[in-house]
């Protein structure tokens, strides 16, 4: 992924040749910074595992949602954990829910953060 500052702190984000992505942190900005794409990431990351781990028990997840919340220091320097809100299809058993909560929590991007990072799950 290639990465280009502009102005105003804005960067477009070109990710191996495919369509542009940008970030911009000055307001008023209609792009989002780049907090916003950590917590995208996490989210995209997990709702990938959980379809994937769905499909492979011949269960059908689509429509689950993960709604990621970023939790920030006083200084607002660093995230420090998120909030995760998952609603799963109404057909989902509470064992389903669990087993996918707890499968999602194991992607790539949750197990490359910080081991210091706090999470709150709830699931619906």
């Amino acid at each position: 992924m290639k990465v280009t500052l502009e102005k105003n702190l804005q960067t477009i984000c070109v990710p191996d040749g495919k369509n542009p992505l940008h970030t911009a942190f000055n307001n008023p900005r209609q792009d989002v910074n780049p907090g916003e794409m950590l917590a995208v990431s996490l989210g995209a990351c997990m709702m990938t595992m959980v379809g994937f781990m769905a499909g492979k028990h011949g269960e059908n997840a689509e429509g689950t949602t993960v709604d990621v919340i970023p939790q920030f220091d006083d200084k607002h320097s660093r995230i420090t954990g998120f909030e995760l809100v998952f609603t799963f299809p109404a057909h989902f058993t509470p064992e389903q829910k669990e087993k996918y909560t707890k499968l999602a929590q194991g992607c790539p991007v949750h197990n490359s953060l910080r081991e210091d990072m706090k999470y709150t799950v709830i699931v619906k």
